[in-house]
């Protein structure tokens, strides 16, 4: 097993919650605290599930420090970060997480088709590396960036 040859979608989240840019960032911070869940894809529609941005815990905390409670009732497409950085489903760990250590982000979507499957965040990467320590010891050796 490494990180070359173990598919992204053997630790991707496929319980993905999504929201249209219609949606206010109120009702965004709900989903997040009534699921614990730290982002929300927004999709083009829910039926296509098309990613087109994402919405993080990072993005709330900017705009509840603007101090400006109208924002809250602003709709999301002003406020998601965008665009998305997407991988496919058949891509490596290793991929994803160089993807992730470039671009200086911690959650990268997966599509198949260009549809929303899943999503793998630096925590699902990290509990994969703490439960295998060979993987660990390969990442070590390998000077493989880790974000």
């Amino acid at each position: 097993m490494s990180l070359e040859s173990t598919n992204i979608s053997d630790i991707m989240n496929k319980d993905v919650k999504v929201e249209e840019q219609n949606q206010t960032i109120f009702a965004i911070s709900r989903i997040m605290s009534d699921n614990n869940i730290g982002s929300v894809v927004i999709v083009d529609n829910h039926k296509n599930k098309n990613p087109v941005g994402i919405v993080t815990e990072r993005d709330i905390i900017r705009i509840i420090g603007s101090l400006q409670p109208m924002n809250f009732q602003l709709h999301l497409k002003d406020h998601m970060s965008g665009p998305v950085i997407t991988i496919s489903s058949n891509a490596s760990i290793s991929d994803a997480m160089k993807i992730m250590y470039d671009r200086k982000i911690r959650r990268v979507i997966i599509i198949e088709e260009d549809n929303l499957v899943g999503v793998v965040t630096e925590h699902d990467i990290f509990k994969l590396l703490m439960n295998n320590k060979d993987l660990l010891s390969n990442v070590i050796e390998d000077s493989v960036p880790i974000p």
